[in-house]
């Protein structure tokens, strides 16, 4: 039975990285000094923001995954300081509202060595809007920051570069090394829809995935990608900047995924290597084979970590960082997908009709009997 027990405090002081590479998100950066708090939209709840611990055994041993919650809550929030610059409006450890519920559900999967604070810019924000969101801190070979402690001490950049490495040169045939990230996604679900006092509040019918550059990896298992760890429960999946989840599954496996996808990719990454294919060329393979609806956004002037929060105000940190404009654009966009396909909220879809002056390509299949087509030929946006 897996328990959960809250730390007394959460603490998140990051110190600068260095050498850090555009293949996955370690700390993912975003403008300094951002404020959550006025970057979320209007929205009916106050939110409240919980570390768990979620006790499991694997191999004869008891395990622990962390993850980060945020809820809707009737408790009044106070400014919280997550790490770094980045700061965001939460009751922290206040209990969860009924009212309004039961609520969608969306679990979200970090990169490489990167933690469950790593999307902060949008997961506040969907609670605000009635969601509960669950980010696990994965059991990566190297991880630079913990949700609880934040920089490692003894992190091994040497090392963690060179696992990138690899991971980037993998195939599908590599990937059974990865499939810990899948069993801790699954975890996340089980235990969130099984235990007090989420399991009443959790709308079954209401759940989606998502996840930033490797973490798009796992989310698309999870989604249909691999067969044996498909999960019924899902009902969409949300994609950052993933170039994984392009090389790590073959055609025929990312035809399989037959839920509404959004994908984003930032236009300063498209020509960058994962392996021996670009970011383009591995963003086209999965929207031309997943199932409609479908949505692939490019955002304008945006990197890899223009998809992350960023904890360390440094001259490296602040080099890779997006805007807030770019981080507003992410935002409506996916919480207007999520809302449309995953809540089946009507009146979000006004935002999938037409495109913005932040993206420079917005194609979309929006109608579920879309046949699949080049990439150049689905509707693009006005």
């Amino acid at each position: 039975m897996v328990k959960f027990c809250r730390p007394e405090a959460v603490h998140l002081l990051i110190a600068p990285l260095i050498g850090v590479v555009l293949v996955f998100g370690i700390l993912g950066c975003m403008a300094v000094g951002l404020d959550t708090r006025r970057a979320a939209p209007q929205a009916p709840f106050n939110v409240g923001y919980q570390v768990l611990d979620l006790k499991y055994q694997k191999a004869g041993q008891t395990q622990t995954l962390t993850v980060a919650v945020w809820y809707p809550t009737a408790a009044q929030p106070e400014q919280h300081n997550y790490g770094g610059p980045t700061n965001g409006s939460v009751a922290v450890d206040a209990p969860p509202t009924a009212k309004g519920g039961p609520f969608p559900f969306l679990v979200f999967s970090n990169g490489y060595g990167g933690s469950g604070l790593s999307a902060v810019f949008l997961t506040e924000a969907l609670a605000a809007r009635g969601w509960i969101v669950a980010c696990p801190d994965h059991h990566d070979k190297h991880s630079a920051v913990r949700i609880r402690t934040g920089q490692k001490t003894d992190f091994d950049r040497l090392g963690f570069l060179h696992d990138a490495r690899e991971i980037a040169a993998s195939g599908p045939a590599d990937r059974d090394k990865y499939l810990y990230r899948l069993d801790e996604m699954t975890l996340v679900l089980d235990s969130m829809l099984s235990t007090d006092p989420f399991d009443k509040l959790i709308d079954r019918d209401r759940v989606a995935v998502g996840g930033h550059s490797f973490g798009g990896f796992t989310a698309l298992g999870l989604g249909g990608a691999i067969k044996q760890r498909h999960d019924p429960r899902i009902k969409a999946v949300l994609l950052f900047s993933t170039g994984a989840g392009g090389y790590l599954f073959k055609e025929d496996e990312l035809d399989a995924v037959r839920i509404p996808s959004m994908l984003f990719m930032g236009e300063r990454e498209k020509d960058q290597l994962r392996g021996s294919k670009t970011m383009a060329e591995l963003s086209a393979k999965i929207y031309k084979h997943v199932s409609s609806p479908k949505y692939l956004l490019e955002v304008k002037g945006a990197g890899h970590f223009s998809f992350n929060n960023c904890f360390a105000d440094n001259r490296g940190a602040r080099r890779l960082s997006g805007t807030e404009k770019q981080f507003e654009v992410i935002r409506r966009y996916s919480i207007a997908f999520l809302e449309k396909h995953v809540a089946g909220k009507k009146d979000a879809g006004h935002v999938l009709d037409r495109s913005d002056p932040l993206l420079t390509r917005y194609v979309r299949e929006p109608v579920p009997e879309a046949s699949k087509q080049d990439l150049g030929s689905p509707d693009e946006g006005m």
